[in-house]
């Protein structure tokens, strides 16, 4: 015991030993609404646990500001299983790394030992389920002791038989709390109940958004006329009318959904029936959207596509008191919003490791899907280069996700001259909640998980309570977009060695980005990373082998200018010679390609303008300069 209370020398957050009652102490203002709960011996038996494990793992001590916001946490969790924890949630962003996750283990472990707390149960939810089978494997659990509760057919169901009413422990996804919570009280929902009372010691690990936007397009409302045309032909007409309205009212502006069920005459449960899939999801965010007030918007400049956007809450309030365990709770905006809004969030004492082992270099280049798109080539070739410059060095890149998986990671290793063997990738989307990279020292962000502006400002709505005919301040839609953007690099560069370390100072680590100069990431990555050294990434100039329509295009005007070196080469003339009818098309994947342009180049070839408009739209060998003639002497400077 007095090992535990050593630890809290010079905190920042006194703890004292009590009943349990909630007792509220003078902080800092960094911690000033930081709440202390009376030290139990379940808390003092679980912070000797893990300070020990800690202290092993690195080495020595841990520092004091992560040793306060630890027994922080193991206070917090201790309140909620002895029943005298407020009803808020409480948020833990400590660094990947330091130990939130070590400390739930010894927690639980404790629990379960525990002659005090014998009735007490707890929920634990997690975003990936290779995170659950690890973390029942680190806990050393009794099959008996803890169930597992995801969605039908996976595996992970089959680790332990005991129901779930009947497990302490019961581990599930945070897509199924909020499936399952879904328009209902956390209390209602029986299905993660112990023993038909409500489990009291809840733990959320990695983000919580307690909102979501709801989004449906007028291309997925078609797709479900015809499915429904014959056994629901008023539902059918709703949707004719619906697709009209939402074409006509057009873009940036507001709609009033009709009640669904009222105007068609159907109940989701009958108009689902028969579909699966998609077309289900779909059915679903028409019935959702009932008698809202929807916000406008279209696909992009020029499209056809109309999308309606609401935002709903999908946690119950009621599943508080819970714990958050989130380290990219201190950059994202979306929390600071929450806190502000609903008042029902509590930020735990933390801090923040150095990363001064860490150096991070930023290439000042369009990364998005559509640059993989149209310049994939000449961005795989950049990154293969820097890889092929530590040739015998393990490597991670995270990379956007295709439509084909495969096709950023080919386009890599197609262009190497090394072993790619020793490349690990990680589509945007799996690079939260895994530990399995941590020993690789070289980490490539082959662009940046961006969304689109109409994404930050319904996020910006669904935070701050602003409705759909409001107006969002452009203050605050930045905010959202700065923090999203440095939550995926926080949680992306950490799946690196990055989140190892020693508890104060983080592994040796070069992480390298691919992002334009407009995100901001050369001003806010020392923020996200405090200590760490920022350089430019610069690009080098290739000479890229053309290939597909370029390719084409190159050899059509390669044949054209040898037959016809004084002749004016149309574009449209070239794109009927290549079959393409589509100009815009033409444009994006053959014009704009630097591929391209660098062949243009070798052949001496320019744009031109003719005819009657301003817009270059012709080929045409450059004008030949006077020089020196091919044999003849000069007197230089003569």
């Amino acid at each position: 015991m007095a090992q535990a209370s050593a630890f809290a020398t010079g905190s920042t957050c006194a703890l004292r030993h009590g009943s349990g009652s909630v007792v509220q102490l003078p902080l800092r203002p960094l911690y000033r609404d930081c709440t202390s709960y009376g030290f139990s011996d379940l808390a003092d038996a679980t912070i000797i646990s893990t300070i020990d494990t800690l202290t092993q793992r690195g080495g020595g001590l841990p520092q004091q500001g992560v040793t306060t916001a630890l027994r922080e946490q193991v206070a917090t969790m201790a309140a909620m299983a002895d029943g005298t924890a407020p009803p808020s949630f409480f948020l833990s962003s400590l660094d990947p790394g330091v130990g939130k996750t070590t400390t739930l283990i010894r927690f639980v472990q404790q629990l379960l030992r525990s002659n005090q707390h014998e009735g007490v149960a707890v929920l634990l939810c997690f975003s990936q389920l290779d995170e659950i089978a690890g973390l029942i494997d680190n806990m050393e659990l009794n099959k008996a002791d803890f169930a597992v509760f995801t969605g039908k057919g996976n595996e992970i169901n089959g680790l332990s038989s005991t129901p779930y009413g009947e497990a302490r422990i019961l581990f599930t996804t945070q897509e199924m709390v909020r499936k399952r919570c879904r328009g209902r009280s956390f209390k209602d929902t029986e299905v993660f109940h112990y023993q038909g009372e409500v489990r009291a010691v809840r733990v959320w690990d990695e983000a919580m958004l307690p909102g979501e936007v709801i989004r449906l397009n007028t291309d997925q409302l078609a797709s479900l006329r015809d499915p429904l045309r014959l056994s629901h032909p008023a539902m059918a007409e709703l949707i004719d009318q619906l697709e009209g309205d939402l074409k006509v009212a057009g873009d940036h502006s507001f709609f009033t959904w009709p009640d669904v069920e009222d105007a068609s005459g159907t109940s989701l449960w009958s108009a689902k029936r028969h579909l699966h899939g998609d077309l289900a999801g779909h059915l679903e965010r028409l019935y959702d959207l009932s008698g809202r007030c929807v916000r406008l918007s279209k696909s992009g400049k020029g499209s056809t596509v109309t999308t309606a956007l609401d935002s709903r809450d999908v946690i119950p309030d009621d599943l508080a008191p819970a714990v958050i365990l989130d380290a990219s709770g201190r950059v994202r905006a979306t929390y600071s919003q929450w806190k502000k809004q609903k008042k029902n969030l509590v930020r735990l004492p933390s801090a923040t490791k150095s990363y001064q082992n860490l150096s991070v270099h930023v290439m000042n280049k369009g990364s998005g899907k559509t640059a993989w798109s149209n310049n994939g080539e000449e961005l795989a070739q950049e990154v293969a280069h820097l890889i092929d410059t530590k040739p015998d060095e393990e490597w991670l890149v995270i990379h956007h996700k295709t439509s084909d998986p495969e096709r950023i990671p080919n386009l890599i290793r197609g262009l190497m001259a090394t072993d790619t063997g020793r490349i690990s990738f990680l589509n945007w989307g799996r690079h939260q909640g895994t530990n399995a990279y941590r020993d690789i020292k070289n980490v490539i962000l082959a662009g940046l998980n961006n969304y689109s502006e109409i994404d930050y400002e319904m996020l910006a709505r669904c935070y701050s309570g602003i409705r759909n005919d409001q107006k969002v301040p452009k203050a605050l839609v930045d905010q959202m977009r700065s923090g999203e953007l440095r939550h995926h690099i926080l949680q992306a560069l950490c799946r690196s060695s990055v989140r190892q370390g020693n508890g104060s100072d983080c592994d040796p680590c070069n992480a390298y980005i691919i992002a334009p100069s407009r995100f901001g990431a050369l001003d806010f990555l020392p923020e996200v990373f405090p200590g760490c050294t920022v350089r430019t990434w610069k690009t080098r100039k290739l000479k890229l082998k053309p290939t597909g329509w370029v390719a084409d295009a190159v050899a059509q005007v390669t044949s054209f200018f040898a037959s016809n070196p004084d002749e004016v080469y149309l574009y449209k003339d070239l794109r009927a010679d290549l079959g393409i009818t589509n100009a815009s098309n033409f444009n994006k994947r053959v014009r704009h390609h630097e591929s391209y342009k660098a062949v243009l180049d070798e052949l001496e070839v320019e744009e031109i303008a003719t005819g009657k408009g301003p817009h270059r739209n012709a080929l045409a060998k450059k004008p030949q300069s006077f020089g020196p003639v091919e044999g003849a002497g000069y007197i230089a400077g003569v």
